[in-house]
């Protein structure tokens, strides 16, 4: 890349030449990269002096893009989303129903906003923010709320006292929209990722949506009839609750395991939460993780259970779960848990959910005095440590046994029975 100083300097030596004799050649400059991070192969400098010459460097390089490329395809907004929503669902296989249907929500959102007439290539920064100024406007359900949906954007905009979607709604559409951009640079669709300032963060002052069991809470949900008088009616119902109780996994990382996920090192039993098989699916690569089997788990028999299923040839540890229409298999489960848990009066407002269990776990870690990197590593979270997430290999179940065993609670459990 072209640096200021160079050119200057060379602007300096032609105008000393310039006083004793003849002029120097003109100046030829390649590569220069405009202040909006533009390249510009080839620029040639020839003004009738030298001051002009160094004028026209100073503007140049403080210069910003104003002509789009026509290097780039003419492609339209919404021919360029479906090239990249089918890659993302059939070539890469990265998408599930459900995310897809999410993806392609916030797609129609932006063409809905920006307009599909646009040619993709043309879309840079100023379209972007006005885009984002509207989307920390909108409401939500503007497609399905009757007071919303016959009506324009702009229209929307206009009417008084509509509450904006909620903030972590808005990174989603910002974010998928960023995925994008950043898709389309690697394909030479756009010269530059217009959309990578989109995102706005988490809301820090947010409360959690969820909130962790109490010690109560707990009683009433592994002390109720259903587990002491062996009242289930599959087994899932019994161990998949136990399981995120001591590990912190969520729903779906529980209900998609395979048995081959049950794997053995020395004396210690482990889960394998990985997306190996086709039907398997993390919410990120630090999901993939090995977590010990807690010994209160040991203790009430799952080892048994395990074996029992071998036994009958099964290959999943739930074979009574079925995926449903989006690739998940936690929905069924996640609405028993919830009729199961206002039986027990264990859900005391909205914010006691299955997810709980996960941020009891992280919880009780936590008081505990376990380090963040630690309670990572169980849990499958990122720890925003550049040293621990990309450095070195993942901590062994060896290693998180201890920290696992720490998972103690006021419950009198009852060891399992075939149901």
């Amino acid at each position: 890349m072209v640096e200021m100083d160079e050119i200057l300097a060379f602007l300096e030596a032609k105008k000393r030449r310039n006083e004793h004799g003849p002029l120097l050649e003109t100046i030829t400059v390649k590569n220069v990269q405009l202040k909006d991070g533009t390249t510009i192969g080839e620029a040639i400098i020839d003004q009738d002096t030298p001051e002009e010459e160094r004028e026209t460097v100073n503007k140049l390089l403080n210069a910003e893009s104003t002509v789009a490329s026509s290097s780039f395809s003419t492609k339209p907004l919404s021919e360029v989303v479906e090239m990249y929503c089918d890659e993302q669902e059939s070539i890469n296989n990265k998408w599930i129903a459900k995310t897809a249907k999410e993806n392609r929500a916030s797609f129609a959102l932006f063409v809905r906003v920006v307009g599909d007439d646009e040619v993709f290539s043309e879309l840079q920064f100023e379209q972007l923010l006005d885009f984002k100024s509207k989307i920390l406007k909108l409401p939500a359900g503007i497609k399905t709320k009757p007071q919303y949906r016959t009506k324009s954007i702009d229209e929307i905009l206009q009417m008084p006292d509509v509450p904006p979607m909620a903030r972590n709604t808005q990174n989603k559409h910002l974010n998928r929209i960023c995925g994008l951009f950043k898709w389309a640079v690697i394909n030479g669709l756009t010269d530059k990722n217009y959309a990578s300032g989109l995102p706005i963060g988490k809301d820090k002052n947010a409360r959690s949506k969820v909130d962790p069991f109490t010690d109560a809470d707990l009683i009433k949900l592994f002390e109720s009839p259903e587990y002491r008088e062996y009242k289930f009616k599959c087994a899932y119902q019994y161990w998949v609750p136990l399981i995120a109780l001591y590990t912190g996994a969520r729903l779906n990382e529980i209900c998609q395991l395979h048995l081959q996920d049950i794997k053995q090192v020395g004396d210690l039993y482990y889960f394998d939460f990985n997306d190996e098989e086709e039907d398997q699916r993390l919410k990120n690569s630090n999901s993939r993780r090995e977590v010990p089997i807690h010994t209160k788990l040991v203790d009430l028999g799952i080892m048994t259970y395990i074996n029992q299923l071998k036994l009958s040839k099964e290959t999943r540890l739930f074979p009574d779960i079925k995926r449903n229409s989006n690739g998940s298999y936690s929905d069924a489960p996640s609405k028993w848990y919830s009729r199961y848990m206002k039986k027990q009066e264990a859900k005391d407002g909205r914010n006691k959910v299955f997810h709980s269990l996960r941020h009891t776990v992280i919880d009780q870690l936590k008081q505990k005095l376990v380090t963040l990197e630690i309670i990572a590593a169980i849990v499958g979270h990122e720890n925003g440590s550049v040293t621990f997430d990309v450095y070195g290999n993942k901590y062994q179940p060896e290693v998180l046994q201890e920290f696992i065993d720490m998972l103690e609670f006021d419950v009198q459990h009852t060891e399992y029975h075939q149901v």
